[in-house]
Order: C-alpha cells, then structure tokens, then sequence
C-alpha cells in the first residue's frame, strides 16, 4: 500500500480512492496509510473525489456587519445566543461545535462558575505553580501598565463583584468563626437570613430581612477596636490609620441607617465575653415587631 522509493514514498492512490468511495473517511485513511490527513485529502482532491459535506446549508446565516451571524438557543437559560465570524464556514462550524458540546451563553457560564461550580474552588496552587506564575508575571501590569491603575477599570471590577456577591452570597472561608457562628445561630431562629447584604458601595456582614436588621461584626483588629487601638495606629495590611478605618466604619454605619435598616454593631471582645449577647439582640427587634 505505501512503498519507499529511495527517500520518496509511493503511495497506492488508486487504492486510497478505492476504499475512500466505499465509504472510509480521509481520517482512517490516513492511519491505514500511515500518512497524514492533509496527504490524503491531497490526493482526493487532484482526482476530484472529495464528498461534499452540505450541513451548512440547512442553516439560517445572516450577514451583518462585516459578520456572519448564526442564532441557537442556551440549554440553560434558553435565551438566543449569537455565534459570529468574518468568515461563513467558521461560523457554521463554531455553531455545530457549541451545539454538539451543549455550551451556554456567556452569562450562564459565568454564573455556573461562581463557588463550588468554579473548577478551582477550595484548591490551591502548589509552590511550583506559584513560582510559575511569578516568574511570568515579573515586570508586567506595573504602575501605569496595570489596567487597575485606572479608576474606571476599578470601578467596573467593583460593580462586577458586587453583582456577583448579590447573586451568591460570601463564602464561609472569608469570614472569622465568631461571625459564623454568629450567623448560624441566627439562621436556626429565620431561616431567611443572608450572610451578606449589598449596600452600594458596601457589603454588610449579616442581613435578617423579618426584622430589617443588619449585623456588623467587627474584629478587634481588622477594625481597630478603639478600646484598643490609639487612632495614630497604622494598620499595614489595610494600609490605612485606625482613624481612617473608624472614618470608613461610620460612613458605612450612617449609609445603612439612612435607608431605613436596623443596625447593630458587635465587636469582637464583647462576643467572646458574652456569646449570649446575639439573643438578647434578637429578643429587642422581635419586642418592636
């Protein structure tokens, strides 16, 4: 079938289009001939044998704008989902491919990833992977290089975020085990209630909607327990003065207030003191209602 003439091989062509005609595809060929696909689709079609495949045609592909447009319809939400290309054939196929392969719009992908449907959720990355990306990363997205050095950049992020925590709520790996505890206890007694609430531009910690209450925990630390901290203290991870964090505090305090919302803020100290005080909290809004 294949014979070597000095550094040329000779292939039987005429058996090649044999058994392409018979119905084995130029793939098959291609490994019963030990040459590769394109070789073969060569051959087929210097003698004009190649089988046309028409599945395009049955499709409904519009021009427009420069682009050739093919509708489908997301499994998921069902909505018209748009494949698009400059070029016709590409079209038809990415469409065929997005169909066989039953994948969701944009939208619904980016939703199904969010916490455990994320494939790296709850994993880490290995120091090698770590010393990887490190190592690619050094001197890009730099001072003025990096796309957050722009305040519209950053702000987009933040609504970006925010929608996605208004969707699914923080998870429980970011919080500290008194709020969750917090919040657990909470749950038993209204089974409604949210671990975080959105309040443009914040994220409140504990929502109770039946009693219109929000829960701020504070950490004596991540929050400068002013009991314990001198308003001069300079907090480096935050990278912000105990003043400024109270500053940040109140503003967020007074926003959740003036939209009507009960407020109670639990600091740690008092927590650790008196894990009952969630009760007697609960007991004051249950009284007013």
């Amino acid at each position: 079938m294949k014979k070597s003439m000095g550094n040329k091989i000779h292939l039987d062509e005429n058996k090649i289009l044999e058994k392409y005609l018979s119905g084995k595809s130029s793939l098959v060929l291609s490994s019963e001939f030990n040459v590769s696909k394109p070789t073969i689709l060569k051959i087929l079609k210097r003698h004009n044998v190649t089988r046309k495949r028409n599945r395009c045609a049955s499709l409904n592909i519009i021009e427009k704008d420069d682009f050739y447009v093919v509708e489908r319809v997301c499994p998921t939400c069902k909505k018209t989902v748009l494949t698009k290309s400059k070029n016709k054939t590409i079209a038809c196929r990415n469409h065929y491919n997005k169909i066989e392969k039953n994948i969701e719009c944009k939208k619904c992908s980016l939703e199904s990833q969010i916490g455990t449907g994320n494939p790296f959720y709850r994993k880490k990355h290995t120091k090698k992977t770590k010393k990887e990306i490190s190592k690619s990363r050094k001197g890009k997205g730099m001072g003025a290089n990096n796309s957050m050095a722009k305040l519209e950049n950053r702000e987009k992020l933040k609504e970006i975020l925010l929608k996605r925590i208004e969707i699914n709520p923080i998870n429980f790996n970011t919080r500290s085990k008194s709020e969750i505890e917090i919040f657990e206890k909470i749950k038993k007694q209204f089974t409604n209630t949210k671990h975080s609430k959105v309040l443009r531009p914040y994220i409140c910690d504990i929502f109770i909607p039946e009693l219109n209450l929000i829960i701020e925990y504070n950490g004596d630390y991540w929050h400068c327990n002013p009991n314990k901290y001198n308003f001069d203290y300079y907090h480096e991870l935050k990278k912000m003065s105990a003043e400024e964090i109270w500053n940040y505090d109140k503003k967020k305090i007074d926003l959740i207030k003036s939209n009507g919302y009960n407020l109670e803020v639990i600091w740690e100290t008092e927590y650790n003191k008196n894990p009952k005080l969630i009760n007697k909290i609960i007991k004051k809004y249950v009284k007013k209602n």
